[in-house]
């Protein structure tokens, strides 16, 4: 009789757990069977580069394949770009309704099939593109009609983000180096020697990391007090690595040598963080007060690719490089890789390699931002042709 028990509380208990799975594969499948712009999966966001006129393919997918055509409706919806950027922390731009066209709003799965036929996303010029900007075009699932296929709610939206690809020149630092007059109290922003937050920025191609003793190579700030540099005698000579103010911040991974990277450091009064082509590397809690950008004495002032004091040249070149007085967000620093605009909020000083400041100073890099910090070269510049960003 026990043992009768037994084996039919088995049984029910088999049937329990049998009839709860294939619940769950009932939901799971009830789930699966969504429409979606394609390319959504991860994320709404889909960014591209371009140099020219382009069309771009737009197209939806079904979860599964469908047993009847599914018809929707799509459209474009700029309202979407102002909530996106409160949201996110970005500052896309719409496009002028002249620049670009939809071939249609009509797309449609067959049945037996799981993605549509794409229509057509022309970008028709780039006479109104600009360097620093960059545009958005939000694409929405309004209707969906034929089969049991609900929208993806996550992926409703696609976000086309497009900037110009910026073909400029950049200034060879091999043999030449920097310097900044930020003790200057006459230029721009008067005395500079307590800075609450701070952002330093830079997009450099190293050629190769010093291969000697202390194995450093100075990109750009104040020897013993804020400086960006890469390598040490206690990290791999290809590491970056935030040094002086007593915060010291070492990225995780290592720069690679000829292809173009842009860095960047944060300071918000209490964190130091550390960034490489926009990603989080490192930080640290840093409760070190404000920082002298006008220097600790006269050799330790700020510079751009070598610190006088100990040598320590880059061996490379650089086509960018800002000082905000704020800390800016990772997507400020994602979305600024290749150039923000000069009248930014904090933006202390902005130089791009490619000119020099007249044709009697050729070892000056301006200050776009209309301050005067001016980078002063050692010697006059050497530049190279046909550097793309992104």
């Amino acid at each position: 009789m026990e043992r009768n028990r037994d084996m039919k509380t088995r049984i029910i208990l088999f049937i329990t757990i049998l009839l709860s799975v294939l619940s769950s594969c009932k939901d799971a499948d009830e789930l699966q069977n969504v429409i979606y712009f394609t390319g959504t999966e991860n994320s709404p966001v889909l960014k591209m580069s371009i140099e020219e006129p382009t069309d771009l393919g737009v197209s939806v997918r079904a979860s599964s394949i469908t047993e009847n055509d599914i018809n929707i409706t799509v459209s474009v919806n700029e309202s979407l770009i102002e909530k996106y950027n409160k949201e996110n922390g970005t500052n896309y731009k719409a496009l002028a309704a002249d620049v670009y066209s939809l071939s249609s709003t009509d797309l449609q799965i067959k049945a037996g099939k799981f993605v549509s036929e794409p229509v057509k996303l022309s970008i028709k010029t780039l006479d109104s593109f600009t360097d620093e900007d960059i545009y958005c075009v939000p694409i929405e699932i309004k209707n969906v009609q034929g089969g049991d296929f609900p929208v993806l709610e996550a992926s409703r939206v696609m976000y086309l983000v497009i900037n110009r690809t910026i073909i400029t020149k950049a200034a060879d630092l091999s043999g030449n180096y920097f310097k900044v007059d930020f003790d200057n109290k006459d230029l721009g922003k008067g005395d500079l020697s307590a800075v609450d937050a701070l952002t330093m920025e830079a997009r450099i191609y190293v050629d190769r990391f010093q291969t000697s003793s202390p194995y450093i190579s100075t990109i750009i700030g104040l020897e013993e007090n804020f400086l960006l540099r890469i390598g040490d005698v206690t990290i791999d000579n290809s590491q970056l690595q935030l040094a002086g103010g007593g915060y010291p911040v070492t990225s995780v991974n290592r720069l690679s040598a000829n292809v173009w990277t842009h860095i960047a450091v944060t300071y918000d009064g209490s964190m130091i963080r550390l960034y490489i082509n926009g990603e989080l590397e490192s930080y640290v809690e840093a409760p070190r007060g404000p920082i002298n950008l006008t220097g600790l004495d006269a050799d330790r002032k700020f510079y751009i690719g070598q610190t006088p004091l100990y040598g320590r040249y880059l061996y490379g070149k650089i086509s960018e490089a800002r000082v905000w007085t704020r800390a800016l967000t990772k997507e400020e620093i994602q979305n600024g890789i290749c150039a923000v605009s000069p009248a930014s909020e904090g933006l202390l000083a902005y130089w791009k390699f490619n000119s020099a400041k007249s044709e009697t100073e050729l070892n000056i890099i301006p200050d776009l931002t209309g301050n005067g910090y001016h980078a002063k070269g050692v010697r006059n510049v050497s530049w190279v042709e046909g550097v793309r960003c992104p």
